[in-house]
């Protein structure tokens, strides 16, 4: 997922010593972590509320970034082209963050998967790219491993509230696809530690006053949870970032689906879920809709190589 906008990625001048591969694995990691601080807070507080924490704490650490950096802001036209983008990420982790306060984070993990598979039809009817057969193909397969995880549901589940969860996590996806379309036109003009700071900055501006208003104040003893969620956050996107200027997308894309070992054992030992067999085969589904759409636009871009004499 993450390759859509990390090419351009800046390096330290001194990279981290430790191969690019386990960055991007570590950088996951942190990512179905963050899943894990938010599942736990999201028993006690709305999903707006947990996502403005979430993203004020995430200001605070990419902004010391910034100013260590010493990075500038975009002109007036591109805060304009992020507050736009922006509007999308926000709506994709607020409803992610509600699926995960009713589906195990596994379930969820695997809805989020079709991100990918969202891009290509999005890009057709937002920035007049061509849309390839095989991208047709491949997400009509990964409705179908969408599908797979949905049946099954224990007896003992809300259908009501278990579906209220799907349609969220689906939509989060989608959002989230379109999110990266946006980005394309943001990340040939600004660097991309600037564009991780705003899109921190703009989500925690747009859900100041809903999160005011639709819960409680966070509670000073979790206070280091919403902190530690703002950090995982970061971390994420940092490590990421660092993998992917280091080495190309394509040797680094096994490392977003260790995502689901990940969130099958946070959820096993802090939430006691067990995925069923249904969230496997659907998840394999979808890993393989992905590859497929991948390896096909590497090969679209391959040269022809003319036939010898």
């Amino acid at each position: 997922m993450m390759d859509e906008w990390m090419a351009d990625a800046p390096t330290l001048k001194r990279p981290l010593p430790i191969p690019p591969l386990a960055l991007a694995m570590i950088g996951v990691m942190m990512g179905c972590v963050l899943d894990a601080v938010i599942k736990h807070l999201g028993a006690a507080y709305s999903a707006v509320l947990i996502a403005e924490m979430r993203y004020l704490f995430g200001t605070i650490f990419s902004g010391m970034t910034v100013l260590a950096l010493k990075r500038k802001l975009p002109n007036a036209a591109g805060l304009r082209r992020h507050a736009v983008r922006t509007i999308a990420v926000t709506g994709s982790a607020v409803l992610f963050f509600h699926a995960l306060t009713i589906l195990p984070i596994t379930e969820a993990t695997v809805l989020i998967f079709c991100a990918p598979l969202m891009i290509a039809p999005l890009a057709w009817w937002i920035l007049g790219e061509k849309m390839q057969p095989m991208a047709a193909v491949a997400l009509v397969i990964g409705f179908v491993g969408v599908i797979v995880p949905v049946q099954g549901a224990p007896e003992a589940a809300d259908t009501a509230r278990r579906m209220e969860g799907i349609i969220s996590g689906f939509a989060a996806s989608v959002l989230y696809a379109l999110s990266i379309v946006l980005l394309r036109q943001v990340a040939q003009r600004d660097d991309a530690i600037v564009t991780a700071f705003l899109g921190n900055v703009f989500p925690a501006l747009y859900l100041l006053v809903p999160a005011v208003l639709m819960g409680a104040a966070p509670a000073a003893g979790d206070m280091p949870a919403f902190g530690f969620a703002g950090l995982t956050g970061f971390l994420l996107w940092f490590l990421l970032t660092q993998a992917y200027a280091r080495a190309p997308a394509q040797s680094l894309a096994a490392a977003e689906y260790t995502a689901l070992i990940w969130s099958a054992l946070l959820g096993y030992f802090f939430f006691a879920e067990v995925p069923r067999w249904q969230v496997w085969i659907g998840a394999l589904v979808i890993v393989f809709a992905v590859m497929l759409s991948a390896w096909h636009s590497r090969r679209s871009r391959l040269p022809e190589t003319p036939l010898a004499d």
